[in-house]
């Protein structure tokens, strides 16, 4: 089997739920376990909510017959992904990408590259593809 664990990173955005989405289609097809990780790098983190909305997100968009462990964290996204990514023995990160440029790019940065350019597993990136003909 060439993915066992592959670990989804998700920050509510369309986004991380296509990426969630396509997670859980790879784990339908090869029987992968996901790990879904909520990072927050806020000044005030709500575990309890954050927690609350993922299992209301799995129950919309994970089958029953497709295991999922959540994981929350707080601090910088990127670094935490990889923390996880290792740490967890996951040989796959799935991630959304807000698909910013220019200035928008540069300023916010993009954490979908960071990890892409640091992460010792492979990383697959999608995009939200609502409206994308």
């Amino acid at each position: 089997m060439l993915f066992t664990r592959a670990l989804i990173p998700l920050d509510f955005s369309p986004a991380s739920v296509e990426a969630l989405r396509l997670g859980v289609q790879i784990a339908l097809r090869m029987g992968v376990r996901l790990s879904v990780l909520h990072v927050d790098s806020g000044i005030k983190p709500d575990e309890e909510g954050t927690r609350k909305a993922m299992a209301r997100l799995m129950a919309i968009e994970v089958p029953s017959r497709v295991f999922v462990d959540l994981l929350w964290d707080v601090g910088a996204p990127a670094e935490r992904i990889n923390h996880h990514a290792i740490a967890g023995g996951h040989d796959l990160v799935v991630m959304g990408t807000h698909g910013k440029t220019g200035l928008e790019r540069v300023f916010l940065g993009s954490v979908a590259e960071l990890v892409v350019r640091t992460c010792s597993v492979p990383v697959l990136v999608t995009h939200d593809r609502d409206g994308v003909a």
